[in-house]
């Protein structure tokens, strides 16, 4: 039975004593039958209660009831195996997949036989439980048109791709400023980062050189790496780059007194060559120019006791944490053989430390949980994807750190937040 839940979906399943609710975050949802209900229907979920939809349409997903049974229509798709390493295709082989309705029974091969790998298909399924979902395909209606069907393309095994490339494609490339840095990009070329500081040590300060500030904020960028943003800077600038111009705000606060408000904010910024000399690293000879804030931050930023906090997430693999016959010993002598030099990459943060202690806490999580599960679970979710969630901060070392980039990052995981399946979402740990 349901409690303290709050969600909507749609009844699946009625009996004289209780209803089962379709909900996308919770799955089934048990519900005692209060004597006015019906099937096919969308309903408002509050704590125990249930509250009919008034012309509720969900064109995404149309849900009815047929002699007692439940139908929808919806989009789904199916991998392209060619396209997916030999791990992922055999896990997702024959998967059919709807963002709403999760796994879709195919055993009737409708989709296998007649559907090619990537793409999107309208189809009718019903409810109908079975191992790995609840809904089962009994109709192809048509090919979907590519435009409003992106929606169905993030699917878990394109999410597992992509967190097992995850460091291809985020680690920097040879000529990038953050790793060759004397390299100055050209002055029109437009980057978008976080101000991990707002006030602090500049480090191309000159007492001796007139205008000269002791101190500036810092942004940063994968690409670029670290950039000086001096406390001064016009109100309302425009970029040569039109497109740019389109994803900022337009305006900066220039008040020096006020500069504390830039933490935690992302910006679009291009670089001012300072100087000129390959003896000068690119954080020393440039400054951030047209700096303007962004109008749809790739990620949430809180700031606290003044400094930022960022979530950032990865796909949980014992052998960044230690080696395999690490996991053999006694937990206390497992510690010090933890690796030293465990980290993920992360699009926005560029690479983000794990230090042992947070290591071993994601570590006796997951151990922990598994140890729970009764051995029909177990063997069905071992090779499942895991998601690990972390706040992540800034380094008290990163200027140092930075001079190393990208063999030492200058973001840590501060705290373990969440750890759940990729598929389905569900929770393992939440702190």
């Amino acid at each position: 039975m349901s409690s303290g839940i709050s969600s909507f979906g749609f009844s699946c399943e009625l009996n004289d004593e209780t209803v089962k609710i379709y909900t996308i975050e919770h799955g089934i949802v048990e519900l005692k039958n209060t004597g006015d209900l019906e099937l096919g229907v969308w309903y408002d979920i509050w704590e125990n209660s249930l509250e009919a939809r008034d012309e509720y349409e969900n064109k995404r997903c149309e849900v009815w009831e047929e002699d007692g049974e439940v139908f929808a229509k919806v989009l789904a798709i199916g991998p392209n195996n060619f396209f997916l390493p030999p791990k992922i295709h055999k896990k997702y082989k024959y998967a059919v997949w709807n963002p709403f309705l999760k796994y879709l029974d195919d055993g009737d091969n409708l989709f296998k036989d007649k559907v090619r790998g990537d793409d999107v298909v309208e189809i009718v399924v019903k409810y109908a439980p079975w191992k790995n979902g609840n809904f089962k395909i009994i109709e192809l209606i048509e090919e979907a048109p590519f435009e409003g069907s992106s929606y169905c393309r993030l699917t878990p095994w394109t999410l597992e791709f992509m967190g097992l490339t995850m460091k291809e494609a985020a680690f920097p490339r040879p000529n990038n400023p953050c790793v060759k840095k004397d390299r100055v990009p050209p002055s029109d070329d437009v980057q978008m980062g976080l101000c991990i500081k707002a006030s602090y040590r500049n480090v191309a300060f000159r007492q001796e050189t007139g205008g000269s500030t002791e101190y500036c904020s810092y942004l940063f960028n994968p690409v670029l790496g670290l950039t000086r943003w001096m406390p001064k800077e016009t109100a309302s600038v425009q970029h040569e780059n039109p497109e740019a111009n389109k994803l900022s705000l337009g305006q900066v606060e220039d008040d020096p007194l006020k500069v504390e408000h830039r933490i935690g904010k992302w910006y679009t910024y291009s670089l001012n060559a300072n100087k000129k000399g390959s003896r000068y690293s690119a954080v020393n000879k440039t400054t951030a120019k047209k700096v303007t804030e962004f109008q749809n931050p790739p990620k949430v930023t809180r700031v606290v006791d003044g400094e930022v906090e960022i979530e950032a997430s990865f796909l949980f693999d014992y052998d960044m944490f230690e080696a395999p016959e690490n996991r053999q010993t006694k937990d206390g002598q497992r510690f010090p053989g933890l690796s030293k030099d465990a980290h993920f990459w992360d699009h926005n943060l560029g690479r983000v430390e794990i230090y042992p202690n947070i290591s071993m806490e994601i570590i006796q999580a997951v151990e922990n949980h598994r140890e729970g599960l009764d051995p029909t679970e177990s063997e069905l979710l071992m090779n499942e994807a895991i998601v690990v969630s972390v706040t992540a901060v800034v380094l008290r070392n990163f200027m140092r750190n930075f001079e190393n980039y990208p063999n030492n990052g200058i973001f840590v995981a501060k705290t373990l937040d969440t750890i759940c399946y990729l598929n389905g979402g569900k929770i393992i740990y939440q702190r």
